[in-house]
This record gives structure tokens, C-alpha cells and sequence, in this order.
């Protein structure tokens, strides 16, 4: 799952450094707590985006379900979030991308840093999906992979706001071309 701030570049610059690190102070615990809710693992921030896995240190056969419930409470959470903030970011939103495979998740790093990565079609679908969110002015948008093994007891089914399934063409890390997702 990955969520990105949309229009945070363009607000920063109005922020300046203070107000900016301010706003990131109140995102990143909101990202934090949902994906703990969820039993997802942030592997990474970067600035006003974040990756969260699940499945890690090992899979479990709720991973799906878990990441489809999380994509939703992350939508609805930050969602308030942005309301509470009122009329001053105006411009500020999110996009919420899901998808559901086998991930290579490797500890890299040096002497003095260690982090958590992962690589692969699964990320690199997930991470286009917020593209495609974009593009139809929704604020999540999942595969049919995740919906499949999340199954219908997800909490995308029961929210009432699931539309689709639409065919879209995404770029894939795979030497094949795009995909349809």
C-alpha cells in the first residue's frame, strides 16, 4: 500500500520550512497508527509518501485483507485530517494505491544505516496506482489482485463505495510492457 500527499510540493513552498515540518509532524503518526492498526510495517517515509507492507517478518493468509482495510482507514483517516486543517491547504489531497503479490523485501544498508526495501512488480504496480487514482480525480485505487485476496469480507466491499472493476493500462517493472490492472 502506498499514500502520497497530493499538491504538498506547492503548499511547502507556501509553509515554508517550519509550517512544512509542522504538517509532516501530524501526517506521518496518522500513516503510522493506521498501518499499526492494520499489522502493516511503514518501510518507508519519504517526505509526504509512504510505503507499508504487509506480510513481514513472515505471511500470513490475511495479508490482503489487512492491506484492503488499511488502504480504506488510511482514505478515511486522512481524509478527516485534511478536513480538520480547514480552508488553508485547500489545495492539499491524497492518493491511496494497493495491490497484492510477492515482493522481494531485503535489509540493506551500511555501517552507521539499515533500512527495510522492497522491490518488484508488486511495489511498482501498487506505486503506479496512485497514478491512476489521479488520473480518474478518485483518492484510492486497487487491483483486482488485491480485491481477489482480500476476498468479500474486506471492508472495501462493505464501505459502499467500491466502483470498477476499469481495465488500466499500467507500466510495469516487467520487461513485458504495461500490464492491465
Amino acid at each position: 500500500v502506498f499514500i502520497d500527499l497530493s499538491g504538498f510540493t506547492a503548499l511547502s513552498e507556501q509553509l515554508g520550512p517550519d509550517g512544512t515540518r509542522d504538517l509532516l509532524k501530524e501526517f506521518h503518526p496518522l500513516v503510522d497508527r493506521e498501518a499499526v492498526a492494520s499489522s502493516g510495517i511503514i518501510t518507508s517515509f519519504q517526505g509526504d509518501g509512504a510505503m507499508i507492507l504487509f506480510g513481514l517478518p513472515a505471511p500470513a493468509a490475511d495479508d490482503a485483507k489487512r492491506a484492503a482495510d488499511c488502504a480504506l482507514r488510511l482514505c478515511s483517516s486522512v481524509g478527516q485530517w485534511l478536513t480538520a486543517l480547514g480552508p488553508k491547504p485547500s489545495k492539499l489531497g491524497f492518493k491511496v494505491g494497493g495491490h497484492f503479490g510477492l515482493i522481494v523485501a531485503s535489509r540493506l544498508g551500511g555501517g552507521s544505516y539499515h533500512h527495510i526495501t522492497a522491490t518488484g512488480d508488486t511495489v511498482n504496480v501498487a506505486s503506479r496506482l496512485m497514478e491512476v487514482a489521479a488520473g480518474h480525480g478518485a483518492e484510492l485505487a486497487v487491483s483486482d489482485e488485491l480485491l481477489r485476496a482480500a476476498g468479500q469480507d474486506c471492508g472495501l466491499f462493505k464501505s459502499g463505495e467500491l466502483a470498477g472493476p476499469e481495465e488500466t493500462p499500467i507500466r510495469s517493472a516487467r520487461g513485458s510492457g504495461d500490464r492491465k490492472s
